[in-house]
């Protein structure tokens, strides 16, 4: 016997100035394809009732999922396996269907706090998902649920009753006090952890959307040449590197960091990115490889096919920039400022970076940024006026062949950084410089950071494409080494391929140094977005960290970070994790008042930045962190515009199913 789906809107009506009561929920009932169901099941007997009542959301972190949400009544102890395609929030559902006399619904904000956060609750809301990869059943709350351990498992056991699976069917602990409590929740009802199941994924969706390209593979083992890859080549990655050049589209046979250099880099480019494991052996791959292909990445899936030429120029004639884009740059004399002294608007003096985290530190409390000063664009423009390199650089930027030869522009860049790192210093630079660190830094070891005016700017973020380092300031020739390692890196082969393609102008390019304390005692390293990626209706930051050592931006192979998705709306406020790190053995990374001391800086920020409290418009930021023994435990270390967009699949909607207009 087959089910299919009627949807029943039961709306409330007024006839005559009389208000009739809503219709009651319409059960599913058997049929042929014409036959009416409806809006719920009391339970899940078989396959066929789970295919009517599954939705696969594009919200899910996880790809290949399919979910049912549930909601238990605690005054009669019916349940309502709900039509989650219809029905993806419990609340819609509730307030269409479940007022009873003497037990009214309330409005949302009210419901949410009741039915999250108290005891004495009416409902238990919950969601059913099936993991199609490795065939795992689980049941879970939402993170910022407070409901006891002791209930929860009483309102497992009832669900488990009324479902085919119930053999199969696990609890997935992801409020944080459940997660921390992981023995006494295994003691009452049998346990499936994030990290199980992340363990099981086969396929990886990180940057949405649809490529045109020549389908190139590099195996796994054979060296990554970057210098051979094109903006029309869609790429399989045996094994993952830590920078990649633009090309169309990325597969990469093992799972990344969402928030490395990687996944950043493909974001600004809008570079459809995905992980599928062992796609550089796999049938399909071998058999498209070399030709025109058609790369879709979905929240639930992808699609690799065969294209044609002419699709696929018109997609790369699309995706590049129409306008070009000149740098400011600001050559004149203007001291070694401190964070203090700078505002976010300085960039052409000193660089995005360091302008943009002199406007963070305005944000927070004294402390929560390291103590810095900037060696501006100045001393940079001067070490290439002195050493002759500024007519060298002007020479090959005009050069016809440097302009039409990859391979040419990688050899004379590598020639144009080797002069650069053989280059004279003036002592007056050098002077200014140490006696600076001495007054404004505590003794020990500096970093030299990166800091252009081509860089972390809206549309055009530049991760990982410079160079920064660390220097021990009572060594003359360390701080030297640094100070030419960084200035060089403004004209890395790869630095120059993207500023190329976003037509940005090379010749007002510059680089100021950020000059900071070294902090020393981090005990783990990480980025966050001050957006939801996954769900544009449930604000939040999304936040990646690795252990000290290892690298979240810089992240290869099989390393998987610590990830946290933190909600931020009032009524649904709290955080769950979605893996941990695959370095630190199974241990936490940021406890969990550390994640509320860094959600705290994350807002601060957010607010300052883009004005939007709510986290929902797409204007977000890109915060770089580390995770420190002493107090305060979360340093920032750098700040960024970043902006998310969503595709249609996780667009906040309302109870209707239409999108929300935000303003």
């Amino acid at each position: 016997m087959r089910y299919t789906i009627l949807l029943s809107l039961a709306f409330s009506a007024c006839i005559g100035g009389a208000c009739v009561a809503p219709a009651p929920p319409k059960p599913l009932t058997p049929g042929d394809a014409r036959g009416q169901v409806g809006d719920f099941a009391p339970e899940v007997k078989d396959e066929a009732t789970w295919r009517a009542l599954a939705s696969r959301p594009g919200t899910e972190h996880m790809a290949r999922t399919e979910v049912v949400k549930v909601i238990l009544d605690r005054s009669d102890d019916r349940i309502y396996f709900l039509e989650s395609n219809r029905w993806p929030i419990h609340f819609f559902f509730a307030e269409r269907f479940l007022d009873k006399p003497g037990l009214k619904v309330q409005e949302q904000t009210a419901f949410n706090i009741a039915q999250y956060k108290r005891d004495d609750r009416r409902f238990v809301l919950g969601s059913l998902t099936h993991f199609l990869d490795g065939d795992r059943w689980v049941y879970n709350l939402f993170a910022g649920d407070t409901f006891p351990i002791e209930r929860t498992a009483e309102a497992f056991r009832k669900v488990q009753a009324k479902v085919y699976f119930g053999a199969k069917l696990a609890y997935r602990p992801v409020p944080p006090e459940h997660e921390k409590n992981i023995d006494k929740v295994r003691a009452l009802m049998p346990v499936l952890t994030t990290d199980e199941l992340f363990g099981k994924l086969v396929y990886q969706p990180l940057e949405l959307g649809e490529a045109f390209g020549y389908l190139r593979v590099v195996p796994k083992g054979k060296a990554f040449d970057p210098h051979t890859l094109r903006p029309y080549d869609i790429v399989v990655l045996g094994d993952q590197p830590e920078d990649i050049p633009v090309v169309a589209g990325v597969v990469t046979d093992k799972l990344q960091a969402p928030l490395g250099h990687i996944n950043v880099l493909c974001h600004n480019r809008k570079t459809p990115n995905m992980a599928l494991r062992d796609a550089s052996e796999s049938a399909e791959v071998k058999g498209l490889e070399g030709k025109i292909v058609r790369l879709s990445v979905n929240p639930q899936g992808y699609k690799l096919e065969a294209a044609t030429q002419q699709q696929a120029e018109a997609s790369w004639n699309e995706k590049r920039p129409k306008n070009g884009f000149t740098p400011e740059r600001s050559d004149r004399a203007a001291g070694l400022p401190v964070l203090a002294e700078l505002h976010r608007n300085d960039v052409a003096l000193v660089g995005a970076k360091t302008a943009q985290l002199a406007y963070t530190a305005s944000l927070l409390p004294k402390g929560a940024t390291p103590r810095a000063f900037a060696l501006p664009m100045y001393d940079y423009v001067r070490f290439m006026k002195e050493n002759k390199l500024d007519a060298k650089l002007s020479s090959l930027l005009a050069d016809p062949t440097f302009q039409k030869d990859p391979e040419v522009r990688h050899k004379t860049l590598d020639a144009l950084r080797d002069d650069m790192m053989k280059g004279t210093i003036s002592p007056d630079t050098l002077g200014r410089l140490g006696a600076r660190i001495r007054e404004i830094l505590p003794k020990g070891k500096v970093r030299f950071r990166s800091s252009t005016n081509a860089e972390d700017l809206p549309g055009f973020n530049g991760a990982g494409l410079y160079r920064s380092t660390r220097v021990n300031p009572d060594d003359q020739k360390d701080v030297i080494r640094g100070l030419l390692e960084v200035w060089s890196s403004t004209w890395l082969w790869a630095a120059f391929e993207e500023r190329e393609y976003y037509r940005i102008d090379h010749k007002t390019v510059g680089m100021s140094v950020l000059v900071q304390e070294s902090i020393d005692d981090d005990t783990a390293n990480g980025v966050a977005i001050t957006a939801n990626p996954y769900s544009q209706g449930n604000p939040g930051f999304f936040i990646n960290a690795q252990l000290s050592g290892g690298s979240v931006t810089g992240a290869k192979g099989d390393e998987i970070p610590e990830q946290i998705l933190y909600y931020t709306y009032d009524t649904g406020r709290g955080f769950e994790r979605l893996s941990r790190s695959s370095l630190a053995k199974g241990q936490v990374l940021i406890d969990d008042p550390t994640v509320e001391e860094l959600a705290k800086d994350l807002a601060a920020i957010q607010l300052g930045f883009t004005g939007d409290s709510f986290g929902a418009t797409g204007k977000a930021v890109d915060v770089e962190f580390l995770v420190r023994k002493s107090a305060p435990k979360v340093i920032i270390v750098q700040a960024r515009p970043y902006t998310m967009t969503w595709p249609d699949e996780r667009l906040w909607r309302d109870g209707d199913g239409k999108p929300v207009q935000v303003p």
